[in-house]
């Protein structure tokens, strides 16, 4: 009988071992900053499901952020740095990553429609490390304030 008790134990082990061996890694999500301003009517679509942005939610990497007619969000991110998204536009946090201090290591965000205003915090390193996407340009910077306005279909403006 001590066998077969011993047997089921041993079976038993091996497949709990085996269940978290191959289960699937779950990662907790890292917010990236929060969103510091909303005024008018702005969603974030996060795992394919939209909801209200909110005065102090948090901000995730993959976050996608749409703005709607007269509507505004300002998103501060870890490092300090500043997202200000206008009125009918879209914009994903595509990627922010920082070093063990702190800093800014890597920002990728893409304007997918709309405008944004970048307050990039400053970074010590010597190449630009802030960027920002849209469907034909890049714009990028390792501290500075800067716009990037992204309208399909739209010829950019005339330069003087």
């Amino acid at each position: 009988m001590s066998k077969v008790i011993a047997h089921v134990v041993s079976l038993a082990s091996f497949l709990a071992v085996a269940l978290l061996v191959c289960a699937p890694h779950a990662s907790a999500q890292i917010s990236a900053g929060s969103v510091s301003a909303v005024n008018g009517s702005v969603s974030v679509e996060r795992g394919g499901r939209s909801i209200p942005a909110a005065n102090g939610s948090a901000v995730q990497v993959g976050d996608k952020f749409t703005t709607g007619p007269n509507s505004r969000v300002t998103i501060k991110l870890s490092d300090g740095s500043q997202l200000e998204l206008n009125e009918s536009s879209t914009l994903v946090l595509t990627e922010d990553t920082l070093n063990p201090d702190g800093s800014r290591a890597n920002t990728k965000v893409t304007l997918l429609s709309g405008l944004v205003r970048s307050l990039v915090h400053f970074s010590p390193t010597g190449t630009p490390n802030f960027e920002v996407h849209t469907p034909n340009a890049v714009a990028s910077a390792r501290g500075t304030m800067f716009d990037v306005s992204y309208h399909e279909g739209q010829p950019p403006p005339a330069n003087p």
